[in-house]
């Protein structure tokens, strides 16, 4: 699995999923149309904000707080459709897999030719060497893909059969391996990146391979290079410009390449140029519509909010979302790296009524990373571990007894006798995660938990916290297929 996310996801509990009801695509059509060359221009306003400083890694996707999952100009090898079960090649025109009897397997890739990165001034031709980059620094420094791949031997299972042609290597083939790695973005040019591949190629210790991704890969700055049909052309803590890749530049196929992969699309309806606004919350967003300061956006809205929203003129479409609203745990602090006492938190909270604080109706029993309506589509080897954990206090009560916790006075106290505390960061400007992680929170009050929310400064909470795990435990979104 890509690394920037695995340790996250391992030890979530999560209590709502936000189905039908839980994502508004809002087009503020009514007001003055906002124009680009005579196009109409897309004005997005976005919740999550990102600290940009000039001279840090924020291109540096192995460092915690960079932006390359902000700034998007950036493509996988494949998209994949879950709906259908099919790929759609992006970079990669092609893939084979060869799964040996010993359990291994070989995953070979080929690249479609005549693709370029491109920064606004320049443009380098894209190569397999930029998939190696990506993988090979990855895989070796920080653990990607372990334990399906040896660190120890990445220097030997990661291999450049010729400028179009990359092949892996895993000691243990999983079927899961082909959706985590060809969707990934890839986001290292290789002619940026070789110092860094070239002095991780002289280190043969994996201990001192992982220090020195700890300690210099990731404060690497690396200049801002996109492949894409868009590229970055302005970038702020609060805002960001995309423009359209202009058809050919000197000559090299941009857009037109672009068109070539990508038949079917609605650029040239509108004007060249995108704008985002990372305003801070839902809140934020809803008063950008209403002063007619952004023209569309992305964001989970109440019913009521909907319903201002509407009468305002504004129109507010309701869309899916199969992903996972929820309190994810960090297992540094004790108790929380017992995983029966996160199983007894997931019984103790009534995600029924975590959802419906925010008019939602589709809570998740699951502990894991699953929305309840796609259980049915896992293969039964992987639906033997999806147990749920639905709301029974009796049973919360049951599993930290038999831990050695005691309650006394109404409140938890662990083993040791120290009164059981949980601070629970949230992102203040968030109303709908925060509305409903009160509501668990005042469970875990009732259950005997001393919990408490904290709502921070939304820049500080996905800038620092959420990426340096700076936290007992913290709300997220987790699980999402929206982006792929």
């Amino acid at each position: 699995m890509n690394g920037k996310t695995y340790t996250l996801l391992a030890v979530a509990v999560v209590m709502v999923v936000v189905a039908v009801f839980g994502v508004g695509v809002v087009h503020a059509y009514s007001i003055p149309p906002i124009t680009y060359n005579g196009k109409y221009e897309w004005i997005a306003a976005a919740q999550v904000p990102g600290i940009y400083a000039p001279g840090t890694p924020v291109f540096n996707p192995y460092a915690p707080s960079n932006l390359i999952g902000k700034v998007k100009t950036y493509v996988p090898l494949a998209y994949y459709n879950p709906f259908i079960g099919q790929f759609y090649p992006v970079l990669a025109r092609n893939w084979t897999i060869q799964v040996l009897p010993n359990g291994s397997g070989i995953l070979t890739i080929y690249l479609r030719h005549n693709i370029y990165w491109f920064n606004g001034s320049a443009v380098m031709p894209f190569t397999a060497w930029d998939v190696y980059a990506q993988f090979y620094i990855g895989m070796k420094a920080f653990g990607w893909y372990v334990p399906f791949i040896n660190q120890s031997l990445v220097d030997e299972d990661i291999r450049v059969l010729d400028n179009y042609t990359i092949q892996f290597l895993f000691q243990t083939w999983s079927p899961y391996i082909p959706y985590w790695l060809l969707t990934s973005w890839i986001d290292v040019p290789y002619p940026v990146w070789k110092p860094i591949v070239d002095k991780l190629k002289t280190i043969t210790n994996v201990t001192q391979a992982m220090a020195f991704g700890s300690n210099n890969v990731t404060k690497f700055v690396a200049p801002y290079w996109g492949i894409g049909p868009y590229y970055m052309t302005y970038i702020s803590s609060s805002s960001g410009t995309y423009m359209l890749d202009p058809m050919y530049y000197n000559g090299v196929p941009l857009l037109a390449r672009w068109l070539e992969i990508f038949p079917l699309n609605s650029w040239n309806y509108y004007a060249p140029q995108i704008q985002i606004l990372w305003l801070g919350g839902n809140a934020q967003d809803m008063a950008a519509f209403l002063a007619g300061k952004a023209n569309t956006g992305l964001v989970g809205l109440s019913l009521q909010q909907v319903g201002t929203l509407n009468k305002s003129g504004i129109l507010s479409m309701l869309s899916p979302d199969f992903s996972a609203f929820g309190i994810t745990f960090n297992p540094n602090y004790y108790p929380w790296n017992i995983p029966e006492v996160r199983k007894a938190l997931c019984y103790a909270i009534n995600k029924t009524a975590v959802a419906a604080a925010w008019g939602l109706f589709v809570p998740d029993p699951y502990p894991e990373l699953v929305p309840p309506y796609l259980v049915d589509t896992f293969p039964p080897d992987v639906q033997k571990y999806l147990i749920p954990c639905h709301y029974n206090s009796a049973k919360a009560t049951e599993i930290l007894e038999s831990l050695g916790f005691k309650k006394i006075n109404g409140y938890w106290y662990t083993p040791n006798g120290t009164k059981l505390t949980l601070d629970v960061i949230g992102p203040a400007g968030f109303t709908d995660w925060m509305t409903q992680t009160s509501e668990a929170v005042e469970q875990l009050q009732a259950f005997g938990i001393d919990a408490k929310l904290i709502g921070q400064e939304v820049s500080t909470y996905w800038g620092t916290t959420i990426p340096n795990s700076q936290y007992e435990a913290a709300d997220e979104w987790l699980g999402g297929f929206t982006d792929t």
